[in-house]
């Protein structure tokens, strides 16, 4: 019996020792156990105070536990389910992808666009504003970038262009930095949109139509370098531009438009441009792009602008103004532009022009969202008389429709259109166009 009650002590301290609780070292004894605190009673004690704002916490807001004394165990927090893909690319999901490094938010920029072009009329041109000259395939944009916000304070942008222009080689499209902090007054420096033309200042990837109007490329001076200010008031209630920039440049041929110069020479030719512009929207933004995909309320922005720009080899300056309007899926905009051209006695560089020239152009577009945020049709009619004084093929009437389809809230969006191109004066050419575009915007 003796020896039987021996093995049966052995076997209960060994079972003892085996266990979980029994393995922990036993805190310190220190003072009563009334005072020893509770995980539930510390976590009371860490709790912040009715009302104020759930902060994360860090190692320094913890508390050390005393000396001796075993810290309660923490219970790790349920991990919650992934969203539904549904929710992935929810409206608003450009705004969450960011990557936050210390104060420094980046967020990716792309724009991709292939177009296809089964028909095009044998007299199309590239330099008269044409699209295409023959049927097949073009990458029409491929940029990429980032965009990135210090604290709220700070922001900046930078992009390339990777098959910009005819010569195929890779650009700088805007590269800018800029001093946020206060709406009223945010100052930017670098490669920026001049604030001239609604349609120019709206993203190449958010028009309603695969290109913007014709007459909008041909007449606004786009990227500039340049110091610009500008301020939103009462949620873009109402908002201004201002803006000095080296003086523009623009092509002898009108459709050709404004160089895009990035001055890596500094100011070569000489001169300097201003800018500004004045915007309401009264009703609230109306988002970034020209069609009303989410089917928002009567909506209602306007604005006018103008520059002057007093280059080496011409004077160059112009006026526009243009109204927008979104209500349950539609869209209408309106747009009236003028410019004009007066070459120097001596300019800098070898130019054609040996007058002065005023352009003048009538732009109205509208569509509508059959079903929200996927499937819409847009119209467009332009009326452009590159020269006032005189009558000739250059005046033309542009009649452009499409339908457009929208997929993941706008990532991707396929367009097909036809453009009807009418010489109002001279000859009539046979350059109208039937364009598939397939684009993914971030």
């Amino acid at each position: 019996m003796r020896h039987l009650a021996c093995v049966a002590g052995c076997a209960a301290v060994l079972l003892a020792l085996s266990s979980p609780r029994a393995q922990e070292p036993e805190p310190a004894a220190e003072g009563p156990a009334a005072e020893r605190s509770t995980p539930a009673e510390t976590q009371a004690a860490g709790d912040e105070p009715a009302g104020e704002p759930e902060r994360a916490e860090t190692p320094a807001d913890r508390p050390s536990a005393p000396v001796g004394r075993r810290p309660p165990r923490e219970t790790p927090a349920p991990i919650s389910p992934a969203p539904a893909s549904s929710d992935v690319l929810a409206p608003g999901f450009r705004e969450r992808i960011r990557v936050a490094i210390g104060p420094l938010e980046l967020a990716p920029m792309a724009l991709l666009a292939l177009q296809v072009v089964p028909y095009v009329g044998d007299d199309a041109l590239n330099q008269a504003g044409d699209s295409a000259e023959q049927p097949g395939f073009r990458l029409r944009r491929v940029r990429a970038g980032l965009r990135g916000d210090v604290a709220g304070l700070v922001q900046l942008a930078i992009s390339m262009d990777l098959a910009g222009g005819d010569d195929e080689t890779a650009r700088i499209h805007e590269a800018w930095g800029g001093v946020t902090a206060a709406r009223a007054l945010e100052i930017y420096a670098g490669a920026r949109t001049v604030p001239f033309s609604r349609s120019a200042m709206t993203g190449a990837g958010d028009g309603a139509l695969t290109e913007r109007p014709l007459a909008v490329r041909a007449m606004a001076p786009f990227t500039q370098v340049g110091i610009q200010a500008e301020g939103h008031f009462q949620d873009r209630a109402f908002s201004y531009h201002a803006g000095v920039y080296n003086a523009f440049q623009r092509a002898d041929q009108f459709y050709a438009g404004h160089a895009e110069s990035l001055a890596p020479l500094g100011n070569r030719f000489e001169g300097i441009a201003v800018a500004g512009r004045l915007a309401a929207e009264p009703q609230g933004p109306l988002g970034r792009a020209l069609q009303d995909v989410a089917h928002s309320p009567f909506r209602l922005a306007a604005g006018a602008d103008g520059f002057f720009s007093d280059g080496g080899a011409r004077t160059l300056y112009g006026a526009s103004a243009d109204v927008l309007l979104h209500a349950a899926g539609l869209h209408a905009l309106g747009e009236v532009l003028w410019t004009g051209a007066s070459p120097k006695s001596v300019p800098t560089q070898p130019i054609a022009q040996v007058t002065s020239v005023s352009s003048l152009a009538l732009v109205f577009e509208a569509g509508y969202m059959i079903i929200a945020r996927k499937v819409g049709v847009s119209g467009r009619v332009e009326w452009i008389d590159p020269n006032a004084d005189v009558e000739d093929e250059g005046d033309n009437l542009v009649l452009t429709g499409g339908v457009s389809y929208h997929a993941l809230d706008d990532l991707v969006k396929a367009q097909l259109e036809y453009t009807h191109r009418e010489e109002l004066g001279g000859l009539s050419l046979a350059n109208d166009a039937v364009i598939l575009q397939l684009q993914l915007s971030l």
